[in-house]
């Protein structure tokens, strides 16, 4: 499998093999690279649009909580009575060239297939969010104000975009592998150069384990990004969601139990760990390629191989792409919901307020 070959290759502590491959890589990184620097000097003055614009993206590939943190964003803006509309690629949705509205921030009206995992697991997490799929999100950001009133626009996985232009930019950084081997595509995992970091207006270290000290990292990003604050967020476990019924379920009603894991994330042993952080017994490991389109048959398969446990665990952006139509007999299948804590939420909501021109 692809993923987990480039997990090893990209590695800072990689073995002899996947390191000889990245080397060997390394003059495709160069040249990518460089084009990369050539692309920031043509591009055309970008597209201002006439409401805040708040980004949310990152300088590696694979899982660094974008999306936790967009919601974030998404969350305290409505929370202050701001008409928010999120703007997103749709990776890995059917019809990618075409513009979709996702929610018109009155129901939902794609599902993940047509719109892609995020934005449907966004929409149906925040009622009242605008969320509009479309890969040139000036003209996307456009239609949610003229159309749907958007106050400010949430530009989602877009630290690379600059056709639009942006009164923030928050980077998300994985603070257990913060740039790899800090090789560029396909030599290691970086989009843009590390020193791109600069740019950004809020460093928000993710993914770290709660023996993790995060000193080290933050200090190393606050040096990259001098005058951007850097802060720390955690994903916490808040209930779970039946799929077949669509009800809550507390955590405690499953604690200490035998569970199995399903996902098809960038980075699923965080997933993993943070169920056998809130005292799962997970007994079953079941993980599929980041965005994958799960089918009938991919749930039956997991049940049938899923022995001896009382629940199938998965995350709300999978389980937006499960129908409850699929889920007969067997042990149930529960969707985690999380929240995310940052260690000073304080900061967090005065950048993105300032950046909205939201007054205290």
């Amino acid at each position: 499998m692809l993923e987990p070959l480039a997990r090893r290759v990209w590695d800072p502590g990689a073995s002899a093999g996947p390191a000889l491959l990245s080397l060997c890589l390394a003059p495709l990184g160069s040249a990518y690279e460089i084009a990369w620097r050539l692309r920031e000097k043509i591009l055309r003055r970008p597209a201002q649009l006439p409401v805040p614009v708040l980004s949310i993206g990152a300088l590696t590939v694979g899982g660094t909580g974008k999306t936790p943190v967009a919601a974030e964003v998404a969350r305290t803006l409505m929370a202050a009575g701001v008409r928010v509309a999120l703007l997103s690629r749709g990776y890995g949705r059917a019809g990618a060239g075409k513009l979709l509205v996702a929610s018109d921030g009155e129901g939902n009206l794609a599902d993940a297939s047509e719109a892609g995992d995020e934005p449907a697991m966004l929409a149906r997490a925040l009622p009242g969010l605008v969320a509009i799929v479309c890969a040139d999100r000036a003209r996307a950001g456009a239609l949610a104000v003229s159309r749907y009133g958007a106050g400010a626009l949430v530009l989602d996985d877009g630290f690379q975009n600059r056709r639009v232009a942006k009164d923030l930019d928050i980077v998300t950084v994985n603070g257990r592998r913060p740039f790899g081997n800090g090789r560029m595509l396909p030599a290691g995992p970086l989009r843009m150069p590390a020193s791109a970091l600069s740019k950004a207006g809020l460093v928000i270290v993710t993914k770290l384990a709660s023996e993790d000290d995060p000193a080290p990292v933050r200090a190393m990003l606050g040096a990259m990004a001098p005058g951007a604050p850097v802060l720390e967020a955690r994903t916490v476990p808040v209930a779970f969601r039946d799929l077949s019924t669509d009800k809550p379920l507390p955590l405690d009603a499953m604690r200490r139990r035998r569970v199995a894991a399903m996902c098809a994330l960038a980075e699923p042993e965080h997933f993993v760990e943070g169920l056998e952080e809130q005292g799962f017994e997970v007994a079953g490991r079941f993980f599929f390629p980041d965005h994958y389109r799960y089918g009938p048959a991919d749930i039956a398969s997991v049940r049938d191989r899923a022995h001896a446990i009382e629940a199938i665990v998965t995350t709300e952006k999978d389980a937006v792409k499960i129908d409850p139509e699929w889920l007969g007999g067997g042990p149930p299948l529960l969707a985690l919901s999380v929240r995310t804590e940052f260690d000073d939420r304080e900061a967090f909501e005065r950048a993105v307020r300032r950046a909205a021109g939201i007054a205290k």
